[in-house]
């Protein structure tokens, strides 16, 4: 999704599939957010750091889910 050879700036058009900048600065905060490095005052993502923590936050549905959600449909 990302380019793993380039940084991503907060400001970044690229990083609103993940939210807003104050939701990226909440998740910082709390230890939530891909791994980013300080430049001064600024915050940038490597490509390569944000498609890591997009593979970790993927989650594959178990065989109980999909019934349920059949279930839940019907």
């Amino acid at each position: 999704m990302f380019d793993n050879g380039k940084l991503y700036f907060t400001d970044d058009d690229a990083l609103e599939v993940l939210g807003k900048p104050s939701t990226l600065a909440h998740w910082r905060s709390g230890g939530r957010s891909p791994g980013f490095i300080k430049l001064g005052s600024r915050v940038a993502y490597s490509g390569s750091a944000l498609n890591a923590w997009l593979r970790s936050r993927t989650v594959q549905p178990t065989e109980a889910e999909g019934a349920g959600a059949e279930a839940a449909e019907a």
